[in-house]
């Protein structure tokens, strides 16, 4: 019978994808890997076609303040703590994983009850909420940057097996119907609060383009903003989508990328190697963005401008990186600089969390039924 593994991996993508990483490398090896997901959670067809068991949890991100929302959270993680320990009841893992997002906390919690070892990662530079509560329940702890403190190992942050190399710049341009000659600037932000940075960074390159010829952008501006950002281009040579599925392409197409800085997207830009200005979210819980893209800056990665800064500063940035004479001297050296942060090779992440997690396993005594 094949060691089984339980990892909760629900709330947002920045969870989802190195939970699935971390499951598919486990499944390879010959684990049987169970993952808990929010109730109704789009990844759940990922892991239909993945072949992936899932099992639904009726639980939803903590409210941040008092009122009926909590009230209906606490509700709900009764539930869901009821549920899921009768999930490692009935599945007996070897290991249970909480990849950081809200369910990581009942399915730690669930492993100590029973004796079952247990392990966190946390992608981001600070811990979260869920991996901070879980922490007290004696699990080990796994980064995916280096922290600003705290114990634990750094191992990276899983991610697409497409995302570990960079594609040629002429091919992917081509590919998106760029033009292959020109400097292009990648634009995006994340699955939450993209409209300042869509909107800022717009208005600023366009009138930037103009003292700049020969620069192109590839903007990502979300579901809803597409059309009013594709205004603010006027006259510049701009390429405006809703979303890309193959990131892959827009990073190498690109010389310089103007995102968020959440995790996921950082350890993205680690894999690549991409110069990159960073917008963090302004409204991050307990400012990580801002924590993780200051890691960053520290380790001479990127440049970090705040989203009520874009105005102000970010044509003194392009001007640095694009348009002078020491432009490509500059972003060389912010490529060159991801190797100060001390992060394994984007193809051994998932490998890394995944020998860890089998050492966890070694050690694994029968569960207290």
């Amino acid at each position: 019978m094949p060691k089984r593994v339980l990892i909760a991996a629900g709330g947002t993508g920045g969870h989802f994808y190195p939970g699935l990483v971390l499951a598919q490398t486990l499944k390879a090896r010959g684990w049987e890997p169970l993952m808990l997901l929010r109730r109704e959670d789009p990844a759940l067809a990922t892991l239909e076609r993945e072949g992936i068991a899932a099992c639904e949890v009726p639980l939803r991100g903590m409210p941040r303040s008092l009122g009926l929302p909590l009230l209906g959270f606490s509700r709900d993680l009764v539930k869901s703590l009821r549920l899921v320990s009768r999930v490692v009841r009935d599945f007996q893992p070897a290991v249970v994983v909480g990849m950081g997002g809200y369910l990581t906390f009942p399915a730690v919690a669930a492993a100590a009850r029973r004796g079952v070892p247990r392990a966190i990662h946390e992608s981001n530079a600070v811990p979260g909420l869920a991996n901070k509560a879980a922490a007290a329940f004696g699990a080990q702890l796994f980064w995916g940057l280096p922290p600003v403190c705290g114990k634990g190992t750094v191992v990276g942050t899983p991610i697409r097996q497409a995302l570990w190399t960079r594609g040629d710049p002429a091919a992917a341009r081509k590919e998106l119907g760029l033009a292959p000659g020109k400097r292009t600037v990648l634009i995006f932000g994340g699955s939450q609060g993209a409209r300042g940075l869509n909107r800022g960074a717009a208005a600023v390159l366009a009138r930037f383009a103009k003292k700049a010829p020969g620069l192109q952008v590839l903007h990502l501006a979300g579901k809803t903003e597409g059309p009013d950002v594709e205004k603010l281009y006027a006259g510049m040579d701009a390429k405006v989508l809703p979303f890309l599925d193959r990131m892959e392409l827009a990073y190498a197409a690109s010389d310089l990328v103007l995102c968020r800085s959440g995790a996921s997207t950082l350890a993205e830009l680690a894999a690549q190697r991409a110069p990159a200005i960073l917008v963090p979210f302004p409204a991050a819980a307990a400012n990580h963005q801002e924590i993780n893209a200051r890691v960053l800056e520290k380790a001479g990665a990127c440049r970090v401008v705040l989203e009520a800064e874009l105005e102000a500063r970010l044509a003194g940035l392009l001007e640095e990186l694009l348009a002078s004479p020491s432009g490509e001297t500059a972003r060389r050296a912010l490529a060159n600089s991801y190797s100060n942060l001390g992060l394994p090779a984007a193809q051994k992440a998932g490998e890394t969390l995944a020998d860890a997690v089998e050492q966890l396993g070694e050690k694994a005594t029968n569960p207290r039924l």
